[in-house]
């Protein structure tokens, strides 16, 4: 009896020890993948991989479930790809705010707080650069609407001349200047035109006022001209008259002399005959 007693507790001992032995491999075989699995996931997110970096951390979370620095660093990873996806679709004011979270996250991947502080910069700038278009555009269109639109192109221009206008992340603002000075320029043409078809239109009237003087003045010179030739003969029928009536009286007068002297030369009544 005490011989098969010892057996079975040799037995049981060399059972123990294996199945120790066992679980403390396979725990140091889960350690080793688990930890693995976390330095590929860096790995990963340093060639910018970041899907593949979140695959490799759910992977070391199955691993390990309970294991804080992997629920970070996948935490972060999310958030990291979210603000990328935002600021693919144009929406800067949010992704700051998800790469400012990214940027928070602790304990996390290292390269992952140092891209999500410089995106964070890099949008605080293109932000103001933006809110300053927007500025001088809304002015811009302000004074169209006033009908100023030589001042509204000088802040366009301020616009399309201005610092990394071409790139994506003012594209609208861009898009926006150009149509509205294509408006202002169409505009600006138009009364072009008609300040000429004007400029035309009173050169003529001036033209044919100048010309209708020019006619008056012909006219009137004309008939003075016409009354100063009526006025020649009739002062030389006055001078006819006045040297006619001169002989006339001469005339007369010696004819008036003779009557005279034969009347002086008749014989008076003799008073003695009386």
């Amino acid at each position: 009896m005490m011989k098969r007693w010892m057996f079975w507790l040799i037995t049981a001992i060399v059972v123990a020890l294996v199945f120790v032995g066992f679980g403390y491999t396979k725990k140091r075989e889960t350690q080793k993948q688990f930890d693995n699995l976390m330095s590929q996931a860096i790995t990963n997110a340093q060639a910018a991989e970041y899907k593949k970096a979140e695959l490799n951390l759910q992977d070391a979370l199955r691993k390990k479930p309970d294991d804080v620095v992997a629920k970070q660093r996948l935490e972060q990873v999310k958030l990291y790809q979210e603000g990328l996806a935002e600021l693919k679709q144009d929406d800067y004011e949010q992704a700051q705010l998800t790469f400012r979270s990214t940027a928070k996250v602790s304990p996390s991947l290292s390269i992952l707080t140092q891209r999500a502080k410089k995106k964070d910069k890099f949008l605080e700038s293109v932000l103001k650069q933006r809110e300053k278009y927007d500025d001088l555009y809304n002015e811009a269109v302000r004074l169209t609407e006033m009908g100023a639109y030589s001042q509204s192109n000088e802040n366009l221009v301020q616009i399309l001349d201005g610092k990394n206008i071409d790139e994506k992340y003012y594209s609208q603002v861009r898009k926006d200047a150009r149509e509205l000075q294509e408006r202002n320029n169409s505009i600006l043409e138009q009364i072009r035109i008609q300040n000429q078809q004007a400029a035309i239109r009173r050169q003529r009237e001036q033209q044919r006022q100048e010309e209708a003087r020019k006619a008056q003045q012909a006219a009137a010179s004309s008939s003075s001209s016409a009354e100063n030739q009526n006025d020649e003969p009739k002062k030389s029928d006055d001078k006819n008259d006045d040297r006619n009536s001169g002989q006339d009286n001469v005339k007369n007068s010696s004819e008036s002399k003779p009557e005279t002297n034969n009347s002086a030369a008749e014989p008076q009544p003799n008073n003695e005959n009386k």
